[in-house]
């Protein structure tokens, strides 16, 4: 299960010497550089509201992107070795796309207000999982009536439909007296049967009973008498355990299976289109999500380290085995931040926002570690994980 961390640390004005200083510091081979680009940051209410609101929708963007890609396993009916090559990015497997992320800034472009973009990505994201709930209506009705029919076929020939056993070779027709009824007899009661059947009541034809089929439990008996005494013979019939079947044969039986094959052709037909769509989507939610995350990494980076940005950010992939080590390293390079007491100036613009600026002295400023309800926790540096579990 790959283990990605975002990270970003102050580039203290030199962002190659900062990333190549990391590397060396965590000291695994899968460390790439995020390429994001200057964003419109706003005031800093502005931009205090921008991480709570991203804190929510990231975390929970993360977990339905989780149930919409074990939505695609389910209908596309993967294993595990096929997960690596369904689950793309633009083309490009996860892995890939996470460790060359580019800023999309044709669709969401930096001169735009970090909200802004944030309401559009979210609008975006929405409008997959509405589309999924409809499509998934959609296919379960199909499904259900597929189902319905199936279940018809299920279990022994005491319970199950006979529509597709019973021919109309099998029975009496035109005539004004006689009927034929369809008994089914237990497998181990099938010399009782044949030995008592013409005696359970009057007016049976003798020697009319016809085996028809048979499954582990039971075998289906067609037997002639006249209309008249069906129903005593259901009686007596039940009290040497042979269970009459009510059975109608359908005057358009040949028309009602083509029916039954066309449900079934339409629902495996839906089936693909739903796949291929839900293929194609995750690729969008995906994306839609990888932005979400990047702001909340910007976001906390500004409010951590101050304007103008001057941070590097970096994704790690992180075996397991590793993890605990890579951290203990990073926290311990980087545990000057938490003793560096950075304050931010609140700087006074239009109406009643601020502005935000790194400050030397202590007037008219805070310390960003009264922030820690906002941020969900302070670190030395901005973290946040993501453990993808379909590799």
């Amino acid at each position: 299960m790959p283990l990605y961390w975002f990270i970003s640390v102050p580039a203290e004005g030199d962002s190659t010497v900062t990333f190549n200083e990391l590397k060396k510091i965590a000291v695994i081979p899968a460390i790439s550089r995020l390429k994001i680009p200057d964003l419109k940051v706003g005031s800093l209410d502005t931009l205090v509201n921008a991480s709570e609101e991203l804190s929510k929708i990231d975390s929970l963007y993360e977990l339905e992107l989780l149930k919409f890609a074990e939505t695609n396993i389910k209908l596309a009916g993967l294993t595990e070795d096929q997960y690596s090559e369904y689950f793309s990015v633009d083309n490009h497997d996860i892995q890939s796309y996470i460790a060359n992320f580019n800023w999309d800034s044709t669709e969401y472009k930096p001169s735009e207000l970090i909200t802004e973009t944030i309401t559009k990505i979210s609008a975006e994201v929405n409008s997959i999982q509405s589309t999924l709930k409809t499509k998934l209506a959609q296919y379960n009705v199909l499904k259900s009536s597929v189902n319905a029919e199936a279940r018809k076929k299920q279990g022994n020939l005491s319970v199950r439909s006979l529509d597709d056993i019973i021919k109309p070779e099998h029975c009496i027709q035109g005539s004004e007296f006689l009927q034929t009824v369809f008994v089914a007899v237990p497998i181990n009661l099938e010399k009782n049967w044949t030995n008592s059947y013409e005696s359970l009541t009057q007016m049976v034809v003798p020697r009319s009973t016809k085996k028809i089929a048979n499954d582990n439990e039971y075998s289906l008996y067609s037997v002639v008498m006249f209309s008249r005494v069906v129903s005593d013979f259901k009686t007596a019939a039940k009290e040497k355990k042979f269970i009459l079947r009510d059975f109608s044969l359908s005057a358009n039986l040949e028309e009602d299976t083509a029916a039954i094959n066309q449900k079934i052709q339409e629902e495996q037909d839906a089936l693909v289109l739903l796949v291929e769509w839900l293929q194609l989507s995750f690729s969008d939610f995906f994306k839609a999500w990888m932005h979400i995350r990047i702001l909340r990494i910007f976001v906390e980076s500004v409010l951590r380290y101050g304007l103008p940005p001057d941070f590097v950010t970096c994704v790690l992939q992180v075996s397991e085995r590793d993890k605990d080590q890579v951290k203990a390293r990073l926290n311990k390079a980087y545990s000057y931040l938490d003793q560096s007491g950075r304050i931010f100036s609140l700087g006074k613009t239009t109406g009643s926002k601020h502005s935000l600026s790194k400050v030397n002295d202590t007037n008219d400023a805070f310390d960003m570690n009264e922030f820690h309800s906002v941020l969900g926790g302070y670190n030395p540096f901005v973290i946040f994980e993501f453990n993808w579990a379909f590799d």
